[in-house]
């Protein structure tokens, strides 16, 4: 059975650019996975599709509607777990990943000055992707969906690339560039000393992600 990821913006052509390419390309291909991707403004009941107001209180900036956004997931035949995008959230992590691996899931992204309060009570889950802030939910969102998609069972060719991505430095041709050397245990065969160097130096490499 496929999993399914629903993912509510108010700008779905970029996000479904995306899912295009790649490994969740091929994940969809394959049928392990289908994103359903929802336009809110298609569930806002002015004329001019308007999802957002000004804030109560006063201030900068508008502020995305509670009840359109409520309308857009009541819709939803499969929400799963219920997620809102925000950096106040719960930090992501690959232990979450994991845990969300064989779930359905709807990813809520935000614009403008963010989503009325209220919204929390409609989701199981705040998360947020790092301590900084973006225009929108989009960027995090598509975070969530390659993380956990490449983990669910046949999505990548090898399962050793699932287990290997612990963010050891890797190395390729040429053996010696302007100086800089392929470090001797990597070409030296023995598989014992590479497991050893490459458990030493985890989460200092280029793809520690």
């Amino acid at each position: 059975m496929k999993n399914i990821i629903n993912i509510l913006t108010i700008f779905p052509e970029p996000v479904k650019s995306y899912i295009e390419y790649g490994m969740v390309a091929r994940a969809v291909e394959k049928e392990k996975v289908a994103f359903n991707i929802i336009d809110i403004r298609d569930f806002s009941e002015d004329k001019h599709r308007k999802v957002d107001d000004v804030p109560y209180g006063g201030g900068p900036g508008m502020v995305m509607k509670v009840d359109i956004i409520a309308r857009a997931l009541e819709s939803l035949e499969n929400p799963g777990v219920k997620i809102l995008l925000s950096p106040g959230g719960e930090d992501f992590n690959q232990d979450m990943a994991n845990d969300l691996a064989g779930e359905n899931m709807t990813l809520i992204c935000g614009r403008y000055m963010g989503i009325d309060y209220r919204i929390r009570e409609f989701v199981d889950r705040v998360i947020s992707t790092g301590n900084y802030i973006v225009s929108g939910g989009e960027l995090p969102a598509l975070i969530i969906s390659e993380a956990v998609t490449r983990l669910i069972p046949g999505v990548l060719g090898d399962k050793r690339s699932i287990k290997e991505d612990r963010g050891y430095p890797i190395y390729t041709r040429p053996r010696e560039y302007r100086g800089l050397k392929v470090p001797e245990v990597l070409l030296s065969g023995n598989h014992k000393k590479i497991e050893e160097y490459r458990e030493q130096e985890a989460g200092y490499g280029e793809n520690d992600r």
